[in-house]
Order: C-alpha cells, then structure tokens, then sequence
C-alpha cells in the first residue's frame, strides 16, 4: 500500500531541479534583456542628421527594462523559494517569471524604438 508521501518524495528532487534550471533561464533573459536594450540605442545614431522622437524614451525604456526586469526576478526568486520552503510545485513560478521577463523586454524595446527616426 502506498502513502500520499511516497509519489512527492518522487516528484520533489524534479521539481527543484526544474525550478533552479528554470531561475538560471530567467536570470539570462534578464541578461538579454539589458544587452538588447543597450544594443538598441543605436537606433538614435542617424538623429545627428535627421528629425528623431524624444530621447527620453531611451531613458523610460532603460528604466522599465532594468528596474522592471529586476524587480520580476527578484519576485520569482522569492516566491520560488517560498513554494520550495513549503514543499509545494514551484516550477510554474519561473515560467510566468520568465514570460513577463520576455514581454517586458519587447515592450521596453518598442518604447526605445519610439526615440529613434521618425
């Protein structure tokens, strides 16, 4: 006869294993993230001769993709090791992690686009 703790003694080391591999994902796309963002004020470059939007979008872009994108791994972190601490399924916190960590990355990359030629 088998006990309800038997399968989660199973299932645990993968879950902590996915977790850490997963956190380890996220902490490089915030590392993309901040090359991408670097990389794309580069867009400003033909502004010397040519009419350009305001600059200060490269400084809201930077802002939101560096403070943001800092702020959401640092969240995950917590509530991964949270969930982990309790022995529950905490896999699925760095996959959202990891999906808002993209989908901040594209919206800080539209909105530094924003500076470049009109």
């Amino acid at each position: 006869m088998s006990t309800s703790g038997e399968g989660s003694q199973t299932a645990r080391p993968v879950d902590v294993t996915a977790t850490v591999l997963l956190l380890l994902a996220h902490a490089f796309l915030l590392g993309a993230t901040v090359v991408l963002l670097g990389l794309l004020v580069m867009v400003t470059d033909p502004c010397g001769s040519r009419r350009c939007g305001d600059p200060v979008w490269i400084d809201r872009a930077m802002v939101s993709g560096l403070g943001g994108g800092g702020a959401i791994f640092i969240a995950t972190v917590v509530f991964a090791v949270i969930r982990l601490v309790r022995h529950k399924v905490a896999f699925f916190v760095p996959v959202i992690g990891c999906a808002v960590q993209v989908a901040l990355a594209i919206g800080a990359a539209a909105i530094e686009s924003m500076a470049g030629p009109v």
